[in-house]
């Protein structure tokens, strides 16, 4: 279920106090209007009246009925204007609202499309809710899929569940995966943002370092943008998107620049974002707006954690995953197969499968996929006349 959450506050022009005070005025008095000449007072004063006016109307004078002809407007106690008092107290409460709510104005040098919509999310923004019962239907069903991570799926599981008692938008970690390559690692996390509902955002810090990908890069600078993170927030409208961090080991503590000095790494940007006390009012450095990160679900994946700094693993579950075993990845073949294709082709990959471990072949997840992948294409491949 999706819920009104706030997350950031931004607007592409500055209200001010005095405008919105007078909106209020006249939207006021408007509707005081409309209330009183739709009143029974108002109806039965005009009755009177025009009784009275058609008593000495000359029906020959034109003129003196369009301008003598009373109206709803004549009425002594029609509404003309809000008393002063009302109207200082309307003041002061658009002053305190403007100073509290209004946000940060957005800069002219973003785009005008992108101020409109960025300002749009700000107003739209909503988190995604679970109760306890679907939170258990969703862990089960990625339970049946990753049988061999149960012990992750069973950890995620309970997070999750906490959250929900607690009336919390759903969400899990954050959580350090560890573990050989080829487990599932990064597909597990997907599944668990589709169990959730939630956008998954995919950022590799083992292609691109991840820097840019994560907190975007400051006006300024050519490539100049948003992170995925944020963009991924204004435009799917969820305050509590899963971010999965691939190869976070491949990250650094810092980087050096071309006048020989140096700017914060992966690790210490994860950490700022992380962290309840600043992912509170993280500020993107594109957008220069405070965003509230702390209901975004942060899964990281790796081979090797002895490598990443011990700040940012203090604020991670770590849980270390052993490699599947033979039996858990003859099950998992056999699954697959059976998915894709019909008893007998299912069957011989099976079986295919089961002969190559029994005869000491090390096969991963990986491979049995592009087992798998090889087969359905040979079959699906059209024949030739």
């Amino acid at each position: 279920m999706l819920k009104r959450k706030n997350v950031f506050r931004a607007f592409d022009v500055k209200i001010h106090h005095e405008d919105l005070a007078q909106r209020i005025i006249e939207r006021r008095l408007s509707r005081r209007v409309m209330q009183m000449e739709s009143g029974p007072e108002v109806a039965a004063w005009l009755e009177s009246a025009m009784a009275i006016w058609r008593i000495g109307h000359d029906e020959n004078d034109v003129i003196g009925e369009l301008c003598n002809r009373p109206d709803a407007s004549d009425y002594p106690h029609y509404p003309r204007r809000i008393s002063t008092a009302e109207q200082d107290h309307i003041k002061a409460w658009a002053r305190s609202w403007c100073v509290r709510s209004t946000g940060a104005p957005l800069s002219s040098k973003i785009p005008k499309e992108d101020r409109a919509e960025i300002a749009s999310a700000s107003r739209s923004m909503r988190a995604q809710y679970l109760t306890e019962h679907q939170v258990d239907e969703a862990f089960s069903s990625i339970h049946r899929d990753y049988p061999w991570l149960e012990r992750l799926t069973e950890k995620a599981w309970r997070q999750c569940l906490r959250r929900a008692r607690a009336g919390l938008p759903a969400g899990v970690g954050p959580l350090l995966i560890s573990g050989p390559p080829g487990l599932g690692k990064s597909s597990w996390s997907r599944a668990v943002a589709r169990a959730l509902g939630v956008p998954s955002v995919d950022v590799d810090v083992g292609t691109s370092g991840g820097i840019t990908d994560l907190q975007g890069a400051a006006r300024g600078w050519s490539s100049s943008d948003k992170g995925r993170v944020i963009r991924s927030m204004i435009v799917e409208r969820v305050a509590n998107p899963l971010v999965v961090l691939d190869e976070i080991d491949a990250g650094s503590t810092r980087i050096g620049t071309a006048g020989g000095g140096h700017l914060p790494g992966l690790y210490k940007i994860a950490m700022s974002m992380i962290e309840p006390s600043t992912a509170k009012s993280w500020v993107c450095p594109h957008l220069q707006i405070p965003f509230d990160l702390t209901n975004i679900s942060w899964i990281a994946t790796c081979n090797d954690y002895s490598h990443i700094d011990q700040p940012l693993l203090d604020r991670m579950t770590v849980i270390q995953l052993d490699d599947i075993k033979c039996d858990q990845l003859i099950d998992f073949a056999a699954r697959e197969a059976r998915r894709r294709f019909d008893g007998d082709v299912s069957e011989i990959v099976t079986n295919q499968v089961r002969n190559s471990m029994r005869r000491g072949a090390r096969l991963s997840l990986r491979q049995v996929i592009r087992l798998l992948d090889r087969v359905q294409e040979a079959a699906e491949r059209p024949i030739l006349h």
